[in-house]
């Protein structure tokens, strides 16, 4: 029966293969043979090709798309011409959370590719701090959130609350925290192979050696040679900015490289070919945008999620005697789907919606500044209590119910809310955050960046 099966399996397998041969092109076709030589001779000649084990990361763009459809031609034609191949470990990711048609979009490339009964293919995906199964349903777990629902809220209650900032390169602290815990797993990967521009991988690069030396990181720097070096290193910082007070590690030398180092497969001679012509689009049924391409940084981050903070925001700084009903931006006449997505956003963080409009606002930083703007506009029955909150923030004693109101609205707790209205907050702790803040998730500088917040030495609270 096995035997049986096997053959049946190589018959499928083949037809996938024709398949998507048929719908490349000449240059394509021809891009294909070169990335198969180059992934032979990684491995070290085609007697290792069986144990080689290549990662790549999903994004939701069409060159993530593409690069997988040319990964799995080139593992079907090196096992028809040998018995073995190498093996493929796709992690998807967009960050902060997927979107349920994102993550069926991915469904329907991977089941034209035949990916999910393929015993040489893994499937996974990123729900917060943990690499998990891919599924187009996934579960919400508030523990696996954890640390990132208590870095974003610090950063923006504390630093910078603009959703582009809040989604911007903080999100790439986030995606190399996740990416470090999956190259940790036990059959580590051999390569990480990405169709990302080099103009855009040193700029990704530069970024992150800036913010490690801002940690103040010291000894050789080997990150250029090992994303697993550069991810582990990223993840201490995305450990620290989830601290109420900010406080970093001690300044640390570089991780020492491991025998073999994590290699980077760059196909940037092959990239003019990769987004040629329509057709693997038309086979792997997505549909993208062209803005989507041109950005490459940003494609492992959710599109939608910027505008969609940004109307809550405007919508919500609004008197509320005045205020007009919350819609959320993304697409035309379709309000049920916008605000399924942003409460599936806030959902994955353990968020609810009074949370994210106090997070919106920012209002105990430099010592309740915009606290009664947010009381009008949002909490007008707890104006009379003002004082009380201001006591509340300094540690004076208090009501309890004024204590409750603070941690229930703003999801932190009463400690991490008075180190954020009096700004206390290690100076390398402030640069590296605000250097976070200038920068969007394709890494570009922010215009008007407003951080100008006190900051003061740490103190006990």
């Amino acid at each position: 029966m096995t035997v049986i099966h096997d053959q049946a399996m190589h018959y499928v397998y083949q037809q996938v293969l024709e398949r998507l041969l048929g719908h490349m092109t000449q240059a394509q076709r021809a891009s294909l043979q070169l990335l198969i030589q180059r992934m032979l001779v990684a491995a070290g000649g085609p007697e290792y090709i069986g144990t080689y084990r290549v990662l790549v990361l999903q994004g939701s763009d069409r060159r993530s798309d593409r690069l997988l459809a040319m990964l799995r031609a080139a593992q079907l034609s090196i096992a028809l011409r040998a018995s073995v191949t190498f093996q493929l470990r796709v992690l998807v990711v967009n960050l902060p959370v997927a979107a349920s048609a994102t993550l069926e979009r991915h469904e329907r490339s991977f089941s034209a590719l035949f990916l999910q009964d393929d015993t040489r293919v893994q499937l996974q995906m990123i729900e917060g701090r943990e690499v998990v199964p891919f599924s187009r349903r996934p579960s919400a777990v508030p523990e696996r959130w954890l640390q990132a629902r208590n870095a974003m809220l610090v950063f923006g209650h504390l630093v910078d609350a603009r959703p582009e900032a809040l989604l911007g390169s903080r999100l790439h602290l986030e995606l190399a925290d996740a990416v470090g815990i999956a190259l940790q797993s036990p059959t580590a990967a051999d390569a990480l192979i990405t169709a990302i521009p080099a103009r855009q991988r040193r700029r990704y690069l530069a970024w992150a050696r800036r913010s490690l030396r801002l940690m103040g990181a010291r000894g050789p720097h080997v990150w250029h040679h090992c994303p697993a070096s550069l991810a582990q290193g990223l993840s201490r910082l995305h450990d620290a900015i989830g601290m109420a007070r900010g406080k970093l590690a001690e300044p640390t030398h570089a991780a020492v490289a491991q025998d073999a180092p994590l290699r980077v497969i760059a196909l940037d001679d092959l990239l003019p070919h990769l987004l040629d012509g329509p057709q693997l689009d038309v086979m792997l049924g997505g549909g993208f945008e062209a803005a989507q391409d041109a950005w490459p940084l940003a494609a492992f981050a959710d599109v939608q999620a910027p505008a969609q903070l940004h109307e809550l925001r405007a919508c919500a700084q609004a008197p509320k005697a005045g205020r007009p009903a919350l819609r959320l931006a993304g697409q035309q006449g379709d309000s049920k789907w916008r605000e399924e997505h942003t409460l599936q956003l806030a959902k994955a963080y353990g968020i609810n919606q009074t949370q994210l409009l106090c997070l919106l606002f920012s209002p105990f930083a430099r010592q309740g500044k915009y606290l009664e703007r947010f009381l009008k506009c949002r909490h007008a029955d707890m104006l009379v209590a003002l004082p009380y909150l201001h006591r509340a923030l300094q540690g004076k004693p208090c009501p309890d119910g004024v204590r409750d109101w603070l941690v229930n609205t703003s999801g932190l707790t009463l400690g991490q809310l008075r180190a954020i209205y009096e700004g206390r907050v290690s100076l390398t702790a402030w640069r590296l955050q605000s250097a976070l803040a200038r920068r969007d998730v394709q890494l570009r500088l922010l215009p008007g960046a407003s951080l100008g917040r006190r900051r003061k030495l740490p103190g006990p609270y």
